[in-house]
């Protein structure tokens, strides 16, 4: 059976509420320093409209900033979110 991806357009526009753009960003200096979520998680409706913090932070006090409707993959650090990725593994 294919595999569909998460973020899909017709998935999106189901439930969205206003379509499949991320209309906010959160730009706090905190979150923007942690880990990437790598677009697990961090959505939430802000006025509305998408908003995505790509922050892991357990904070919930975000400085929300417009993006003019945006693909999530837009507002994903991928430097970041992709480290783990390229990581060694260390055993004793």
């Amino acid at each position: 059976m294919p595999q569909r991806s998460l973020w899909s357009v017709e998935r999106m526009a189901d439930r969205s509420p206003s379509g499949p753009a991320i209309h906010w960003a959160c730009r706090k200096d905190a979150h923007r320093a942690a880990p990437s979520r790598g677009g697990r998680g961090g959505l939430t409706v802000h006025q509305g409209r998408w908003a995505y913090c790509d922050g892991a932070v357990d904070d919930r006090e975000h400085e929300w900033v417009p993006t003019g409707g945006v693909p999530i993959d837009h507002l994903i650090d991928w430097t970041k979110a992709l480290d783990p990725l390229r990581a060694r593994t260390v055993r004793s």
